[in-house]
């Protein structure tokens, strides 16, 4: 469950400050499936950049499965939370194929039994396993948002 509790976040220099979070509150249960919505420029996207640790001056409450989030970034949060763009395409690195993509975080983070761990992460988020060999720019935009979030 991820909960967020009186979520405030402001920019700039004292007395000059410019709030743009306001006692944000929002709890997502496990399953559960939660669209955050506003208009441009409401705070979405910075709710969201708090809770992957992108900004750590926030002041509030944020949990993770009933686990407190630091203000800073490790390993867990790196692995518990990651932000997924409407066409990550930017982020998916254009001579890799899915394999590597995939294959890569493992990699960094020490993390056996790679290939399986790919094979298991395509199924999971619905693409077919044969789709290894192929680069991004093969794939759809919904497509590429799966490979980010198998990723």
């Amino acid at each position: 469950m991820i909960e967020v509790k009186n979520l405030n976040l402001s920019f700039g220099e004292e007395g000059r400050r410019n709030q743009v979070l306001f006692d944000v509150s929002l709890q997502v249960k496990q399953g559960e499936i939660f669209g955050l919505v506003g208009e441009s420029g409401s705070g979405k996207t910075t709710v969201l950049k708090c809770l992957a640790g992108l900004f750590n001056h926030w002041q509030g409450e944020l949990t993770i499965d009933g686990q407190p989030l630091a203000h800073r970034i490790d390993r867990a949060r790196c692995r518990q939370v990651q932000m997924v763009f409407q066409d990550p395409y930017g982020s998916l690195h254009p001579r890799h194929t899915l394999g590597d993509i995939l294959e890569e975080p493992l990699q960094i983070q020490g993390i056996g039994q790679r290939q399986q761990r790919v094979v298991a992460m395509l199924d999971k988020v619905g693409l077919n396993r044969a789709w290894q060999t192929r680069y991004p720019h093969q794939l759809s935009g919904g497509q590429r948002q799966r490979v980010a979030i198998a990723r």
